[in-house]
């Protein structure tokens, strides 16, 4: 997509408020490439970058990170409210429909676990919403994946930590529980509930936007989480959406173009932070979570899983999930999507969980037939592919860029 295209999508998202936003100049953004290119050199000699360059650091990262890098992961939305009043929430809370994951509801739990086995995922999150204020029917979704998994799925659950007890820690290590992740920023960076859950859950993380008015807090906060016996602190890039329009920019952040709107102060506070981390020896390893990692390798995971139930012979699935079928004079892609009604426009499949419930397998194409010569030919199935397809065939690299 070029950057016009982008700042167009973005345009319509937001509307008229878009003309209020205050996106980067000429100025600060050679300002904050030399800070950003000058960061990324020190990380790159001290810490691991992966996913295409998309995430930083990746020497220790949490079980439900390393499931959710290899696209072996289902995130399933119990409910969509929250007791919390996070300024930087992306969406409403105000959802009162059943449990759903990747546009699927799920009104029952063992359909849901039907749904984890047969398409092989090895981990699963819960989250909101927050997940507490339904604690009975969140318990009844962590026990049915574990009974009908095992202990080959890596289970995990997002909370704001308010509502939780010792008690409902001991519950959720019972119903399979084998991480939770707080996000302290709903509780002013208070441990107090966090606490609680180390020693009981096995792995305690911390899964927070990076702020930028509160990077000294989170520094000291690093010292006080290592000593707490957190395991990972996972930092994300902050991101403006309809709902958060007004929080956001009522701080005056700085806002950069993207495949979404992003803070410019946010990716570097979380840079520094790393950084920090390291310099300082603290034993907490840091993680920086990208917006281009979620957007590309998540969605990426998504389309992949779907296109590797309906690949036929003679078909690839591509790194970025498509599927390529050749012919002799080019190369045509489709799209698959898990549905749980077809849409009757595209081919389509049946698949019946072993509960009984029916889901749709759909392939659509993505455009005409692309005509190749005989040398691209030669370089795509030598995988090289030409610049025109590459979107299709490779995982973009790198960073957003600034613009």
């Amino acid at each position: 997509m070029t950057l016009r295209n982008l700042i167009d999508s973005n345009r319509r998202e937001y509307g008229r408020l878009y003309d209020l936003l205050n996106f980067a100049g000429p100025e600060q953004i050679a300002t904050a490439n030399d800070e950003r290119n000058e960061l990324l050199q020190w990380l790159d000699k001290h810490a691991r970058f992966g996913y295409a360059d998309t995430k930083v650091d990746c020497n220790e990262l949490s079980p439900g990170c390393r499931r959710c890098g290899d696209g072996d992961w289902s995130c399933l939305f119990i409910n969509g409210h929250c007791n919390g009043r996070c300024f930087y929430c992306p969406t409403s809370q105000d959802d009162n429909g059943p449990p759903v994951t990747n546009g699927l509801a799920f009104s029952g739990p063992d359909d849901y676990a039907a749904y984890v086995a047969a398409l092989g995922f090895s981990g699963v999150s819960i989250s909101g919403g927050e997940p507490l204020l339904t604690l009975e029917l969140t318990l009844s979704y962590l026990s049915a994946v574990r009974k009908r998994c095992g202990n080959d799925v890596h289970l995990w659950l997002y909370t704001n930590g308010t509502l939780l007890t010792t008690d409902i820690c001991n519950r959720l290590r019972d119903a399979g529980l084998n991480e939770i992740r707080f996000d302290i920023g709903a509780v002013r960076y208070h441990l107090k509930k966090l606490r609680l859950a180390v020693g009981i859950i096995p792995t305690v993380t911390v899964e927070i936007p990076a702020v930028p008015e509160d990077e000294e807090l989170l520094k000291l906060k690093m010292v006080e989480m290592a000593e707490a016996g957190v395991n990972h602190l996972n930092l994300h890039q902050m991101r403006l959406t309809p709902y958060n329009f007004g929080p956001l920019t009522e701080r005056g952040y700085t806002f950069i173009h993207g495949e979404k709107v992003t803070v410019l102060e946010s990716e570097l506070c979380a840079l520094r932070s790393v950084r920090f981390a390291l310099e300082h020896g603290i034993r907490l390893p840091v993680n920086y979570c990208s917006f281009p990692y979620k957007r590309r390798f998540q969605h990426a995971a998504a389309r992949r899983r779907a296109a590797q139930t309906v690949c036929a012979s003679g078909e690839v699935v591509t790194e970025p999930g498509y599927l390529r079928t050749l012919s002799t004079t080019g190369v045509s892609y489709h799209e698959a999507a898990i549905l749980q009604n077809p849409s009757y426009r595209f081919p389509f499949e049946k698949i019946v969980l072993e509960t009984g419930r029916a889901l749709y397998l759909e392939r659509r194409p993505l455009a005409p037939e692309i005509e190749l010569s005989v040398a691209e030919l030669v370089s795509l199935t030598e995988g090289h592919p030409p610049e025109r397809i590459a979107r299709f065939e490779r995982i973009e690299s790198g960073l957003a860029g600034y613009f």
